[in-house]
C-alpha cells in the first residue's frame, strides 16, 4: 500500500521511472560496448598481424624454386618485382595475398556483424526486459490502487443506472 508521502512524490515527479529507466540502459552500456570494442580491436591486431604474415610469405613449389632469381622474392611484391623475381613467381603469389585480403576483409565484417548482435542480446534485449517488468509492475500498481467499483446506490428498481460522479 503505498504511503501518502510515495503519492505526493509520485504527483510531483511524473516521469521519474522512466528517466531511472533510461540512465539504467545508459550506464549499461558501457560495459557492453567497452567489451564489445576491446574484442573487436583485439580480434582486428590478431588479423592484421596474421596478414601481415601471410604478405610476407612467399609459397613457391619446386620447379618455381628451380627458376633463376627465385632468391630474390621477398619482401612486398613491389620489392620482389624490383629485385628480380621472376613474374611467374609474383603472379602466382598474387593470387594468394589477394585471397588473403579478401579473407580478412570478410574476418573485420564478420566482427562488426558480432559487435551489433552482441549490443542486441546484451543490452538491448535486458532493457527491453526492465521496461517490460516495470510496465507491468506500474499496470499491477495502478489496478490496486483504485478502489473496487460498488454498485451505486439509486432509486428502488433501478440497479446501476445512477451516474457516477465526476
Amino acid at each position: 500500500m503505498a504511503t501518502k508521502a510515495t503519492e505526493t512524490a509520485t504527483r510531483k515527479q511524473p516521469g521519474r521511472w522512466w528517466r531511472r529507466w533510461m540512465v539504467i540502459c545508459l550506464v549499461w552500456a558501457v560495459p557492453v560496448v567497452a567489451l564489445g570494442v576491446k574484442e573487436m580491436v583485439s580480434e582486428m591486431l590478431y588479423d592484421s598481424a596474421d596478414l601481415k604474415v601471410t604478405l610476407d610469405r612467399w609459397v613457391l613449389s619446386d620447379p618455381q624454386h628451380k627458376l633463376p632469381g627465385s632468391t630474390h622474392c621477398t619482401g612486398t611484391l613491389e620489392a620482389a618485382r624490383a629485385a628480380g623475381c621472376p613474374a611467374v613467381i609474383v603472379d602466382a603469389n598474387l593470387a594468394l595475398r589477394n585471397e588473403a585480403i579478401a579473407e580478412v576483409h570478410t574476418r573485420r565484417v564478420t566482427q562488426v556483424a558480432g559487435f551489433f548482435e552482441a549490443a542486441i542480446f546484451y543490452w538491448v534485449m535486458p532493457c527491453v526486459f526492465i521496461l517490460a517488468v516495470g510496465i507491468v509492475l506500474a499496470l499491477i500498481r495502478r489496478v490496486l490502487r483504485r478502489p473496487p467499483s460498488t454498485p451505486s446506490a439509486g432509486p428502488p428498481g433501478s440497479v446501476g443506472t445512477a451516474e457516477r460522479p465526476r
